[in-house]
């Protein structure tokens, strides 16, 4: 409930600031990556996630456990360990690390099984607003397909809410053309978790 009234009150604000007053923001090519996926392209396991983990050695563990808000999963023998803010392979290591107390030789598997984390808002003049959990890397054109694409009397300019540094939410526009044309600089831009994208 509280996500929708977030969401209604983001649109709505949107909608009244572009009835006023000129668009304004940072190019689309200064938007900060990084909170979703690493350069490398690996996920960043965030909350609400859910992960699958096995860990053979001994009294085996198995099974899916939900990332917290707080960032951290509840595993027998060690409690509760951070995950939010790793890579699959990163957690692997530190949980390896943390068994070996335990078991002589730990084998150590993650997988994400739920991207609940990787949400994006997207409003405006498309024809299915609302929100979106994507289960894998999606870009900012395939993010408004999903979203059915332009509405009708779409002017085709975007805007991108997205938070930065230090939690700051920064703004960025560009328009759909540059997009669909494969702009260098844009083709391929990925959306973040917790991105909010504006078509008008």
């Amino acid at each position: 409930m509280k996500t929708w009234l977030k969401f209604g009150l983001i649109s709505m604000s949107l909608l009244l600031t572009h009835c006023v007053t000129p668009i304004k923001g940072n190019d689309f090519t200064q938007a900060i990556h990084g909170r979703t996926f690493t350069p490398q392209g690996e996920y960043v396991i965030g909350p609400n996630d859910k992960l699958s983990i096995q860990i053979l050695g001994g009294n085996d563990v198995t099974g899916d456990f939900i990332v917290t808000q707080q960032g951290t999963i509840s595993l027998p023998l060690i409690g509760a360990e951070k995950a939010a803010g790793l890579t699959e392979k990163q957690l692997i290591s530190v949980l390896t690390q943390r068994f070996t107390k335990f078991f002589k030789v730990p084998t150590v598997s993650v997988g994400v099984v739920g991207y609940e984390s990787y949400k994006v808002f997207i409003t405006g003049d498309v024809r299915r607003p609302g929100v979106f959990v994507f289960q894998e890397k999606t870009s900012l054109l395939q993010g408004i397909a999903t979203a059915g694409g332009l509405g009708d009397f779409a002017k085709g300019q975007i805007i991108l809410h997205r938070v930065g540094k230090k939690g700051v939410v920064e703004k960025y526009v560009t328009t759909y053309q540059k997009v669909l044309n494969g702009d260098k600089q844009l083709d391929g831009f990925i959306l973040e978790r917790g991105d909010v994208v504006h078509v008008f």
